[in-house]
């Protein structure tokens, strides 16, 4: 009952989490374009700018062939900051990553549907530069712009295919960013109707209360915390039964989402992945 599999875009989890892998996304994207055959993949979001935005462009076309027109472009701004610090990456104010990631939207939009691209920009410039070979997909594969602040709204109004409310917390804050996005579709000419609704959420699941107490003891004490605190460390994160998660979903289904991107806890994920599958997907 899955329709896709995807991928974040992080080198590392955090400081402390140096026993726990975090592979490249999109030598990873690559791996599974090759292996899985009956699925699409994305990133779920990679940050613009993590690469040069030409750079990018060629990585995501030439995943894109490898899938056989199966990648789904989800990109964002930027956040993670002990990230950028850990890495020698330059981190700058809030305004500039966005600044950033307009031109370099620009630029990969560019690459992928004309002959040759040139643009000057105050972060990127290209000069004649050609990508080929282009997407499989026309004009190019989906993109996805992940977001909540206004200028990531207006910038999914005018380049998006696809949404996701990054850290909307719960459905009563979604319908207001989606209401907010409609009314940046209307200023640009957009019709919100032709967006795709997804959402994000981190599900801590368990087939019944008893199940899911057994599940909160496995994951607080991987983490040497107690059960209370790992459940206030994850206030964005639903944690309940199988059916509570139905009803969750079928609420933000009301407000037009069609499709949802779920993580699960750490060493948790092919057992959460089967509860899905048996009590979840099978009734929504």
């Amino acid at each position: 009952g899955f329709t896709s599999l995807w991928v974040s875009d992080h080198f590392m989890l955090s400081p402390g989490d140096t026993d726990r892998d975090c592979l490249d996304c999109w030598s990873l994207l690559t791996g599974i374009a090759a292996e899985v055959k009956d699925i699409r993949i994305g990133s779920l979001v990679t940050c613009m700018s993590y690469r040069h935005p030409p750079v990018l462009a060629k990585i995501a076309a030439s995943v894109d062939r490898i899938s056989d027109g199966r990648l789904e472009f989800g990109v964002g701004a930027g956040w993670k900051d002990v990230e950028y610090n850990a890495y020698g990456i330059p981190f700058p104010s809030p305004g500039e990553r966005v600044d950033r990631f307009l031109e370099g939207m620009q630029i990969i939009k560019g690459l992928w549907t004309q002959p040759t691209t040139t643009l000057s920009g105050k972060y990127y410039s290209v000069d004649d530069a050609v990508a080929s070979p282009k997407p499989v997909q026309s004009p190019h594969p989906p993109i996805l712009i992940g977001g909540a602040q206004p200028r990531m709204l207006r910038a999914m109004a005018r380049d998006a295919d696809a949404v996701n409310m990054l850290g909307a917390r719960g459905p009563n804050e979604y319908a207001q960013l989606l209401e907010k996005l409609e009314r940046y579709c209307g200023e640009e000419g957009t019709d919100f109707k032709r967006l795709r609704k997804t959402h994000f959420m981190t599900f801590v699941v368990g087939e019944d209360q008893d199940d899911l107490g057994d599940v909160l003891s496995r994951v607080s004490t991987a983490e040497g915390i107690s059960v209370e605190e790992y459940r206030s460390r994850r206030a964005r994160a639903f944690i309940g039964t199988a059916p509570e998660a139905v009803e969750l979903l079928k609420r933000y289904m009301a407000l037009g989402v069609t499709q949802f991107q779920t993580v699960f806890p750490y060493q948790e994920e092919k057992r959460s992945l089967n509860l899905w599958a048996d009590r979840i997907l099978s009734v929504l």
